[in-house]
């Protein structure tokens, strides 16, 4: 792909909207957790999940060893917590100044979400600079609160 095609599709996917979602995963040494707009439903049946992470993110070999993520759709006033875990604080400090609880898996739940999925990997599958992670849910919630969205780089809500 040239320089001309990778700026079109990069402004091509900026025209687009998704949810703000903390993706967290419970290392041996600690939480891990990174601020991402790629992640989606696959199936139903069973309950399954997509997540795209950068490889050089630093939960990226914890995904793979532990094979386990919650993703944690934030609320529409989390611009904060996005930003956190976005590269705002370092990575040990993102878990800090946020609430959490701790699921059977031993992931960290964000208590400032709309919805979370605490998830098993079922695959994984490496694709240019990311991560592809399909993953069945073991465990879903959600409020009646509305969510956080991204598009043409700045955050949005419903109106």
């Amino acid at each position: 792909m040239n320089i001309a095609q990778a700026n079109a599709f990069k402004q091509a996917m900026r025209n687009t909207a998704a949810s703000v979602n903390i993706i967290t995963c419970a290392g041996s040494d600690g939480d891990y957790g990174l601020t991402a707009t790629a992640f989606s439903s696959v199936t139903l049946d069973p309950p399954t999940v997509l997540v795209a992470v950068n490889s050089g993110a630093s939960i990226y070999p914890h995904l793979i060893e532990h094979k386990r993520l919650c993703v944690n759709v934030l609320k529409e006033n989390a611009e904060s917590v996005a930003n956190d875990f976005a590269g705002g604080l370092p990575a040990q400090q993102r878990f800090a100044r946020h609430a959490w609880r701790r699921l059977p898996s031993g992931n960290p739940a964000l208590l400032a979400s709309v919805a979370g999925f605490d998830c098993r990997v079922s695959e994984l599958h490496h694709i240019g600079t990311h991560l592809v992670v399909i993953a069945e849910v073991l465990e879903c919630w959600h409020s009646d609160e509305l969510p956080l969205l991204y598009t043409s780089g700045r955050y949005g809500r419903f109106s």
